[in-house]
């Protein structure tokens, strides 16, 4: 029983010096010249301290999952892409998608032309492009036309007896151009899906082959877009304007020489090749 006394004594005398000296690294040591006011104000300011540390580590801990958070995200759509994290997630493509320097390009597009009031004209446009860098490349270009009359040109035919020998029919058309693709960029579908493309111009000389089987000097300007579907392989539009003069026949029997324009409107598919090694 005595030393169950004895250790509790010294328990006790144990736990005040402890508390002793935990106060006073808070309070000064000569605690007789400080008013209860100047101690509460010490109790104030040690409460204050640990509050602001254990609030900075709770926003230190929210930003950390929250930034987790960002980073594991994964868009399902464009409408999405607000919620990525900044300067992370986000990658901005300087370079064209899909890459010409040193390659062909073989195009294959459907033809109407959309300005002859006389003659439906469809038909068959081949291209071959090689391009020597990233903008300018050299194209040739091979056209076929199929013709058919429209009704006005049929009416004066059937109804008035006129004939339409002084009309020009355009059957084909080659040549070659200097393609030039200033332009490039990248629009969405229908926020599924992020398509590259480049808009080029097209000036050049060629042939353009008549009804009257005679072959005229043509001068040709287009412009056209292609949509990059992959590194290889692209849909693409063309507009052309063909200028040239041909010789038409008169009422007397003589020829005469006339200005015409044809303007043709294609859509088609191109290939690259060989297989890009580079980007």
């Amino acid at each position: 029983m005595r030393n169950v006394i004895v250790g509790l004594f010294i328990a006790t005398s144990l736990t005040w010096a402890f508390a002793r000296v935990a106060r006073a690294q808070i309070l000064p040591e000569n605690r007789a010249q400080q008013s209860d006011a100047g101690t509460e104000n010490l109790y104030d300011q040690y409460e204050n301290k640990e509050s602001k540390l254990e609030k900075k580590q709770q926003q230190q801990w929210s930003a950390e999952k929250s930034q987790s958070t960002l980073e594991n995200y994964q868009p399902k759509k464009l409408s999405e892409l607000v919620n990525l994290a900044p300067f992370t997630d986000i990658a901005v493509i300087q370079r064209r998608y899909l890459p010409k320097t040193g390659r062909f390009e073989i195009s294959g597009s459907g033809l109407i032309s959309t300005n002859n009031a006389f003659f439906n004209d469809i038909g068959f446009n081949a291209r071959l492009a090689y391009y020597f860098n990233e903008k300018y490349g050299i194209e040739g270009v091979y056209s076929f036309l199929s013709s058919s009359n429209r009704p006005i040109t049929q009416g004066l035919i059937n109804n008035q007896s006129i004939g339409t020998q002084s009309l020009v029919e355009p059957k084909g058309f080659y040549g070659v151009t200097f393609k030039w693709s200033p332009v490039y960029g990248k629009m969405a579908w229908f926020q599924q899906q992020i398509i590259p493309f480049d808009i080029y111009f097209t000036p050049g000389i060629g042939m353009t082959q008549t009804s009257n089987d005679s072959g005229d000097t043509t001068l040709m300007l287009g412009v056209g877009q292609l949509f990059s579907l992959s590194k290889s392989f692209g849909i693409r539009w063309d507009f052309d304007w063909n200028y040239y003069s041909s010789n038409v026949s008169t009422i007397s029997g003589g020829t005469t020489s006339t200005s015409h324009s044809d303007l043709f409107l294609g859509v088609g598919v191109s290939y690259f090749f060989p297989e890009a090694t580079y980007r």
